[in-house]
């Protein structure tokens, strides 16, 4: 083989489109025959198989459920929306929801679902039809609502519809009873635990009462001690009595400040709280206002200036004399209210001792008291929870209700016919064009690169030699005709010198 010849080769595609192209043209009988086989095939399938056929019953779930009469902060039944929704599509494929149906339905005697139950025990059938009728249910949420779809399968259609309305029944009965079951038991947790508190009150409270007897610490109407409601009293007399005292001390002591000739008359204001003393005063603040005036223009021994000197000091010695009558009772008065408050402080020593309550005996009262009031406020609170659900323990609310019950459909959901058909079609055009685009690369790879045929020395022809007369390099023409050479191997018994007619340089 040339050089020229294997460049050629080298620089062809690996693969012949054109050549695969022609081959499914060829092959094109071929190709509808392996569709037609398989369309026969999947349509033996389909009009023999037992149809399946699937029914759907939609429920709704209220996410704000809430008990009867309950706050509106309190959490809903059904909890956090999203995982609320997920735990019940679990419910609804429970054993607590599909157990009921099995023995409502009777299905441990119906063959499709107890085919692979037959011969053994009661418990062990029931369990593995229940496990059947598990694989036949598809529970999903449609989208992002809160309506959850339950379907049933089944080789009747009818079935499938009363098992897809049946399951959606039974788990509305089971939410139904968990609420019952749930009521009863906080009945009865309540209830037991009434016992321990009714008893626990009764014991705090007949502490206070021994305690208060033994420390003789009587207590009023209203629940306070006698003895602070005596000294209380006695308390507040005091300080009235005190407030009295400084009162009648300060007018006394304005009054010695009077006749010591510290203040003026005037100047006592309601320290000497008497009409007749606020009438000289009066007269007597005319008196000086005249005596001023008239001593202004007037000698100091005139006699109009006399006269009005005169009767100041006369309507003086009057104030002078009645408040000195006045200072006497004040003193009474001061006397009187010394004399109270000294009473009142002994009488409250008098109460504090004879009563004998010590600061701890009232700390301990008041502890008493409280763990008692404590235990009380936490019985009457359960009480009053126990009542309510005592009569409400018989009223529920539904987590969830069917809006679409379950129709039996018309057609199956399985086989599909005409969709297999065509998918067959498809499928066995697309096989057969595989297949014969496989071989014919095959073919062409085969081709390619498989080795060629050995021909032994008894059969090789024996090689001319040919001699070709040089000419001038000016006139040489080369007419060379290629013929195209068949690929073999051509094994040589010697080697020939082969003149190609160009001139040698």
């Amino acid at each position: 083989m040339t050089n020229a010849s294997m460049e050629n080769r080298d620089g062809e595609g690996l693969i012949d489109p054109w050549a695969i192209a022609r081959k499914l043209y060829q092959r094109l009988p071929l190709i509808a025959l392996i569709a037609i086989v398989a369309v026969g095939l999947t349509a033996a399938y389909v009009f023999t198989a037992a149809p399946v056929y699937t029914a759907w019953t939609r429920i709704v779930v209220d996410p704000a459920s809430r008990k009867p009469f309950e706050d509106k902060n309190a959490p809903s039944l059904l909890g956090s929306e999203v995982l609320g929704l997920d735990t019940q599509l679990l419910i609804v494929s429970s054993a607590a929801v599909l157990e009921p149906v099995v023995t409502e339905l009777k299905l441990t005697e119906d063959p499709e679902f107890a085919k692979e139950a037959a011969g053994d025990a009661p418990e062990r059938r029931a369990a593995k039809v229940m496990a059947a009728l598990a694989k036949a249910v598809t529970v999903s949420r449609e989208g992002a609502t809160y309506i959850i779809s339950i379907g049933v399968k089944s080789q009747s259609a009818q079935k499938s519809a009363d098992l897809s309305q049946a399951i959606a029944k039974s788990y509305l009965r089971e939410q139904q009873q968990f609420q019952l079951n749930s009521s009863q038991q906080l009945a009865e947790q309540i209830d037991s635990r009434l016992v321990g508190l009714r008893e626990r009150v009764r014991e705090t409270e007949e502490k206070v009462q021994k305690f208060r007897a033994e420390k003789r610490l009587q207590s009023a109407v209203d629940g306070s001690l006698l003895v602070g409601q005596e000294l209380g009293g006695l308390n507040a007399q005091l300080v009235e009595a005190r407030s009295a005292l400084a009162t009648a001390t300060a007018a006394s002591e304005e009054i010695q400040r009077y006749f010591q000739r510290e203040i003026e008359p005037t100047a006592l204001g309601e320290v000497v709280n008497s009409p007749r003393v606020t009438q000289l005063l009066q007269e007597y603040s005319r008196a000086v206002r005249s005596e001023a005036s008239l001593a202004s223009g007037l000698l100091p021994q005139h006699p109009s200036l006399l006269r009005a000197k005169a009767e100041v000091a006369r309507i003086s010695s009057l104030v002078r004399a009645e408040i000195q009558s006045i200072g006497e009772g004040k003193k009474v008065e001061l006397d009187v209210a010394q004399q109270r408050v000294a009473n009142l402080e002994r009488q409250m020593e008098t109460v504090r001792s004879s009563s004998n309550v010590g600061e701890e005996d009232l700390i301990m009262l008041r502890e008493l008291e409280t763990e008692a009031k404590s235990t009380r406020a936490v019985y009457e609170n359960v009480l009053g929870r126990a009542k309510e659900v005592a009569n409400l323990e018989q009223i529920t609310m539904p987590v969830a209700r069917i809006i679409s019950p379950a129709q039996p459909p018309e057609d199956p959901s399985w086989p599909r016919k005409k969709v297999l058909v065509a998918l067959a079609g498809v499928v066995g055009v697309a096989l057969g064009v595989f297949l014969v685009v496989v071989l014919e690369v095959w073919r062409q790879l085969r081709a390619r690169y498989s080795p060629a045929p050995v021909v032994s020395e008894s059969k090789v022809a024996p090689v001319e030699t040919v001699v070709v007369e040089a000419a001038p390099v000016e006139t040489v023409q080369v007419t060379e005709t290629v013929q195209p050479v068949p690929r073999r191997r051509i094994v040589y018994t010697g080697s020939p010198k082969i003149s190609t007619g160009y001139p040698k340089r």
